[in-house]
C-alpha cells in the first residue's frame, strides 16, 4: 500500500469526525478509531462495525458537503485506522458495506467506480513507525507535576475502602495496619500519577500511547482469570506481574525510558487492583 502521496488532514471541527479524518490526493481516505470499551473481541469489532456503518453514512448524507471537502478528488479506498482488530467478521462487513455503496442509486458523486473499505493497524505502517519512533528521545520519561495528598482526597474514598478490603486479607497486609496504609498509599500515588502520564502520552505521544495501550489491553485481559487460579495472589505475586508487565512495555514501546515503563506497568496493576471482582485470599 503507498502512503507517498500528499495528504490533506481534516479537522474534527470541519468535517474531521464525520467521515474523513484524513484523505489523499490519490483518492485514499482515512478515519481513525479506538474502541474505548473494547472488553471482548465481540465487543470491539461489534464497535468497528458501526464506526464503519456511521460514517460512510454520514458521507453519503451529505455528499454536497463531502465534494465541497474533496473537490475533484473521487475516493477509490476507505481506510478504518484502528489499533487492533481480531474478527475475520470485521473484514467480510468491510467487503459488504463496499459492495452496498457501489450498487446505491444514485452512488454518490465522490465514490470511485473501485471503491472498496479496508482495515488496517498500524503494523501497515511500520517504516514510518520506526523513522517516527527514531525522531523521538528513545528514552522518553515524563515528569508530571503531581500532589500526593490526592491519594487520601475525599473523593478517592470508595477507592481507598475497595482497595483496603482487598489488601486486609493478606496475611502480612492484614496484620499490619501502618504496612498496609503505606502499600495502599502507594498504589494510589502511582495509579493517579499514572492517570496523568497516559493522558500525556495519549496527546504529545500518540503512537507510544497506542503501543502501550495495545500492550495494557493484551496483559489485563486474562489477569483476573489467572490470578483466580493461584492459590496465594499477594503482593510478592502483584510485584513479579508488575516486572513482567514493564518488560512487555520495553519490547513493544522502545521508546519509554526503564523508568516510565515501570511507573505504567505499575499503574496498570493499581488500575486492575483497584476495579478487579478479586480479593487476596487468606492463607489457612
Amino acid at each position: 500500500m503507498r502512503h507517498d502521496s500528499k495528504i490533506q488532514f481534516v479537522p474534527a471541527r470541519d468535517g474531521g469526525d464525520g467521515g474523513l479524518e484524513a484523505f489523499r490526493t490519490d483518492g485514499v481516505a482515512y478515519q481513525c478509531y479506538a474502541p474505548q470499551e473494547a472488553f471482548s473481541i465481540e465487543t470491539q469489532t461489534a464497535s468497528q462495525k458501526k464506526k464503519i456503518y456511521k460514517d460512510i453514512k454520514r458521507l453519503c448524507d451529505d455528499v454536497p458537503g463531502t465534494l465541497r471537502l474533496l473537490g475533484s478528488i473521487k475516493i477509490h479506498t476507505w481506510i478504518l485506522m484502528t489499533p487492533q482488530f481480531d474478527s475475520r467478521t470485521l473484514v467480510e462487513y468491510a467487503r459488504k458495506k463496499s459492495s452496498q455503496l457501489l450498487t446505491k442509486k444514485p452512488r454518490p458523486q465522490w465514490c470511485a467506480d473501485s471503491f472498496e473499505i479496508l482495515v488496517i493497524t498500524d503494523e501497515e505502517f511500520a517504516s514510518e513507525k520506526v523513522r517516527l519512533l527514531g525522531e523521538i528521545d528513545l528514552r522518553l520519561h515524563l515528569e508530571i507535576p503531581y500532589d500526593h495528598s490526592q491519594a487520601t482526597a475525599p473523593e478517592n474514598t470508595a477507592m481507598i475502602e475497595r482497595l483496603d478490603g482487598k489488601l486486609k486479607v493478606d496475611p502480612t497486609l492484614g496484620g499490619d495496619s501502618e504496612l498496609r496504609d503505606q502499600y495502599r498509599g502507594e498504589l494510589l500515588t502511582v495509579f493517579l500519577r499514572g492517570q496523568a502520564q497516559m493522558a500525556h502520552l495519549q496527546q504529545q505521544y500518540p503512537t507510544l500511547h497506542l503501543a502501550v495501550e495495545r500492550r495494557l489491553r493484551s496483559f489485563l485481559s486474562t489477569l483476573t482469570m489467572k490470578m483466580a487460579g493461584l492459590r496465594e495472589p499477594g503482593p510478592e505475586v502483584v510485584v513479579t506481574l508488575a516486572r513482567r508487565l514493564q518488560e512487555g512495555l520495553m519490547t513493544d514501546a522502545p521508546g519509554l525510558s526503564d523508568v516510565l515503563a515501570e511507573q505504567i506497568a505499575w499503574y496498570a496493576i493499581s488500575d486492575w487492583l483497584i476495579r478487579c471482582p478479586l480479593r487476596f485470599r487468606s492463607v489457612a
